[in-house]
């Protein structure tokens, strides 16, 4: 939980959006992002910390697909490798100095200072000469993937730059470039610094870029890309031309697997009376060229699919252009997945989709840039997002004014139970700790256009503990009762009358990568109606409906007799299940569900539960006729 020193930086800071009316902002940047520090972050072998570099550096952050910089070319950074967070990349992956540590939270507790810094490690340019024409190129960028955040600019009153330094040769830090911000967003540009100086010809040079901003949430972000220090080649007469990227790179997201939304239910993409019109006919990405020499570039582009992670390769068509002209950007490579026959077997799956190019390129450097895919879950819940937030959503308490709920409209191919709500809680502010929200189901009202009734059928409450469970990333809230869906359904949320809305908020996480359809997003206010404001960039509240395939009872108690769980109390967390089940689910004692099975680990025997802490719980196992066995289960640690 935040300390109290930050209490009076959060105020201020909601205070500056203004009240959350039906037309104030209520997509803000991110406080906080605590999943984070459950990304993966490599370690340098011993041989990598005792050995400086050798040239050529490079990296464009194909790798890893998120998480910390690689330890083999940095230092250990707060900075976020990723594919999501940067507007139009030169290609897929950049590093982006978000403002958030490592762990997910912010800098500092106010004001303005140093964020992220991405350091090299030690490169060895002994014995080079300034005729060597060393040279450090990079692409930058300022401003993220949200067109309505716009960064601080650089005044007297507060830093707001990125800075390049080298290290010279008696380990002092000397500035060689600094970019302050003008406060809007921009493209991505590409600077080119030479190396001449012999202070920086020594053994153990390093580079680093720092930079400043709001030290409080991620307002200010910079991201950078193709960092490639290298002489000048060919050998002379050598020209600036020479530093050319012969290089042909996809770079955006790669759109959804489903035509609808990103993820769903097994059980209801079988029942459709035609699975494969479940799929995108548009999914895609988009290509870049970076070089600038004038002579266009073969392309050709293909598409392949697997179920994970051992399914046959098969392929699916793709649409490119036949060649891509010197330095054109964001050309679109779309594909059609509707001719792709997933099994419609009775099991959850994951599904990877790619796309790749061949442009005859031969540097192993800049090969893994040509390809890029996604994994689609079809599991027990819908879902427009793709699990990651880039920004906030921020709800109107009952007794503000403004939008009382949100809701977001689903499609079933048969009739269901709905029996939780998944929500992408941000957990930072400690003053919504002990508020309540409510989680909703709606059905669709056919005497006003399909939008939701005017009364939700089902409501669950849930109070916002002090601090959330560990390792959490979605809380889940279960309906007393599975509610009955068919047809057209809404799910979404509302938050209980509260005081003063500054020091009382609640916010959800919102994905600014996956648009939701133009029917999918509601809100109420007096009336149902769907947003227009500009206030709502394109993107998907963090919001998913969990379905149980109609079960409709417990399993007997003759067959619950048959399972058990030892060792029970655990005293590590690590759980043996005695009988074969499809899905586990752990229930707090008060019903709520604190940990979801991975879907990597769908009715293994073992259930790793080293996350939460000592207490009695629930676990309820789903079994292959979706009937459930419940078991109490007590953890000692």
């Amino acid at each position: 939980m935040m300390s109290s020193r930050f209490l009076p930086c959060l105020s201020l800071l909601l205070l500056s959006l203004g009240p959350l009316a039906s037309e104030a902002q209520v997509v803000g940047p991110l406080p906080a992002d605590p999943a984070r520090a459950l990304l993966p972050t490599a370690a340098p072998t011993t041989a990598q910390r005792g050995l400086a570099l050798s040239l050529p550096f490079f990296d464009d952050f194909t790798s890893p697909q998120e998480g910390g910089p690689k330890a083999t070319n940095w230092e250990a950074s707060g900075v976020l490798v990723n594919n999501r967070l940067a507007f139009e990349p030169p290609t897929r992956g950049v590093a982006t100095f978000d403002g958030l540590r490592r762990n997910g939270l912010p800098y500092g507790s106010g004001g303005y200072g140093t964020l992220d810094t991405l350091t090299s490690q030690p490169i060895d340019l002994s014995g080079r000469t300034a005729a060597d024409q060393l040279y450090l190129g990079f692409f930058w960028q300022l401003g993220n993937v949200n067109p309505i955040q716009q960064p601080n600019s650089n005044s007297s009153s507060r830093t707001v730059n990125l800075q390049l330094e080298f290290k010279d040769n008696a380990g002092v830090w000397q500035q060689v470039w600094l970019a302050p911000s003008n406060g809007t967003r921009s493209p991505f540009r590409r600077k080119v610094i030479t190396i001449t100086q012999t202070r920086f010809l020594h053994s153990g040079f390093q580079f680093r870029f720092r930079a400043t901003g709001n030290v409080l949430t991620n307002a200010d972000n910079w991201s950078l890309d193709y960092v490639r220090l290298a002489p000048l080649q060919p050998p002379p007469p050598r020209v600036v031309v020479d530093t050319l990227y012969q290089d042909v790179a996809v770079s955006t997201p790669l759109r959804s697997l489903l035509a609808r939304g990103t993820a769903m239910p097994f059980w209801q993409y079988n029942a459709a009376a035609n699975p494969s019109s479940q799929l995108n006919a548009t999914t895609g990405t988009t290509v870049n060229n970076l070089d600038r020499s004038g002579i266009p570039t073969p392309l050709l582009a293909t598409g392949a699919w697997q179920q994970r992670p051992t399914g046959p390769l098969a392929s699916f068509p793709v649409t490119a252009p036949v060649t891509i002209l010197s330095n054109q950007q964001q050309v679109a490579v779309t594909g059609n997945l509707t001719s792709v026959a997933i099994p419609t077997t009775a099991e959850q799956k994951t599904i990877r989709h790619r796309i790749a190019l061949n442009t005859s390129e031969v540097d192993p450097l800049t090969l893994p840039n040509d390809t890029i895919w996604r994994d689609t879950q079809l599991a027990d819940y819908y879902a427009y997002d793709d699990g990651t937030p880039e920004a906030t959503y921020t709800i109107t308490p009952f007794d503000q004014p403004g939008v009382r709920y949100q809701a977001l409209r689903f499609e079933l191919n048969r009739a269901d139970r709905v029996r939780s709500i998944r929500v992408k809680l941000m957990p930072l502010y400690p003053l919504a700790a002990n508020r309540q929200f409510t989680v909703n189901i709606w059905d669709a009202d056919p005497a006003a256009n399909g939008q939701p009734m005017a009364s939700p059928k089902a409501s669950q409450s849930y109070t916002i503990p002090a601090v959330l469970p560990a390792g959490q990333d979605f809380i889940e809230i279960a309906f007393a009762n599975p509610v009955a869906v068919s047809g057209t359904f809404y799910a979404g949320f509302g938050q209980g009358s509260t005081g003063t809305l500054s020091t009382n908020p609640i916010q959800f996480g919102y994905d600014l990568n996956n648009p939701m359809p133009a029917d999918a997003f509601w809100q109420f206010i007096g009336a149902w109606s769907q947003p227009v404001s500009p206030n709502y960039p394109s993107g998907a509240l963090m919001l998913r409906p969990v379905l149980n395939n109609n079960i409709l009872s417990v399993a007997p108690a003759s067959v619950a007799a048959a399972y058990a769980l030892y060792p029970n109390p655990s005293t590590d967390g690590q759980v043996q299940v005695q009988g074969r089940y499809a899905q586990a689910v752990v229930l707090d004692a008060l019903g709520r569900a604190v940990w979801q099975q991975p879907t990597t680990q769908v009715g293994s025997n073992i259930l790793d539960l080293k996350a939460l802490p000592a207490g009695i719980y629930l676990v309820q196992l789903t079994l292959a006729d979706r009937s459930t066995v419940t078991k109490r289960l007590v953890l000692t640690k």
